[in-house]
């Protein structure tokens, strides 16, 4: 029987890398590299038979370090809002990263990439546009590569405090700007899956970009569903246009609006039946919601 191959997972304390390391860490035939700057945000992973091992991203050496006999590599970067600028800062990371992939001879890196909104409406949307302009990076300096593109994520309703305006006792408007258009959405479990089939049908996804989605529903039908399996919770959809989204001021709000309104325009396609053969048990918005009632029902608490 072949070794394990080691699997490297950045942002490992995030929602997006912990979510492939559990996935990857229940299959014998791989190991999981957990990296992260704070090793006490990712002890379950280390209870779960991760390695563990820090890394400054702002340092290659560093990033050579934790990289060292890795086979393949899921790679995720995070945007701070709260630099001064947070597009090149991300960006840095990723160039870096990338830089150090190439000199080890990664034999398989998957991105979680985003669409570049900037060249498209003008508009900025710098956790957007800094992905997009890594995976550009990444495919010039000729990585071993796989993108994967996610769409809203189901849990970021109980993370986003703008999702959901109270109007009265039990009564809540989900404030997401999409007009009468379908929001594809995925669960977060489901990206694990995902990246999990990736690593084993390699040859079969390399060079590729898969956009993944779990379920397609209006921002109507989304109230309704939490209507129904919430109940005496009832919802509404808030009609939010793009300039009131800009006008909550929360730190990124400009870039959520501004994101919601490429998402709008319908130019990202993201295949179902794709997903589906990668994820047969993929998650639809309805079964989330019964899964998670008692978690949403405390967030509107």
């Amino acid at each position: 029987m072949a070794a394990p191959k080691m699997i490297a997972v950045f942002g490992a304390a995030g929602d997006q890398g912990s979510t492939v390391a559990r996935c990857l860490l229940k299959d014998p035939q791989y190991k999981v590299r957990a990296i992260t700057q704070d090793i006490s945000q990712v002890q379950e992973l280390a209870n779960l038979g991760a390695q563990v091992v820090t890394a400054n991203l702002k340092d290659r050496s560093s990033i050579k370090d934790a990289l060292k006999d890795v086979h393949g590599c899921f790679v995720v970067t995070s945007t701070d809002f709260s630099s001064p600028d947070p597009e090149e800062d991300e960006y840095r990371l990723g160039e870096n990263i990338a830089d150090v992939c190439m000199i080890l001879k990664i034999q398989h890196v998957i991105f979680s990439t985003t669409p570049g909104v900037r060249d498209v409406t003008g508009g900025k949307a710098r956790h957007w546009d800094s992905k997009a302009r890594i995976y550009t990076f990444m495919k010039e300096r000729d990585l071993p590569l796989t993108g994967v593109m996610l769409p809203f994520a189901y849990n970021q309703l109980l993370t986003n405090k703008y999702a959901f305006q109270k109007v009265k006792e039990h009564a809540f408007k989900l404030c997401l700007p999409m007009g009468d258009v379908s929001l594809n959405m995925l669960d977060m479990g489901d990206l694990g899956k995902a990246v999990h089939y990736i690593f084993n049908h390699q040859d079969e996804c390399m060079n590729k970009t898969f956009n993944l989605v779990g379920d397609k529903r209006t921002i109507k039908e989304m109230a309704d569903i939490l209507s129904t399996e919430l109940r005496p919770y009832a919802f509404e959809d808030a009609r939010m246009i793009f300039s009131q989204m800009k006008a909550l001021n929360f730190p990124g709000s400009e870039d959520m609006a501004n994101m919601f309104e490429y998402i709008q325009r319908g130019d990202l396609r993201f295949n179902l039946d794709t997903t589906r053969r990668m994820v047969p048990d993929v998650m639809d918005f309805t079964t989330w919601v019964k899964i998670n009632k008692e978690a949403l029902i405390a967030t509107l608490k």
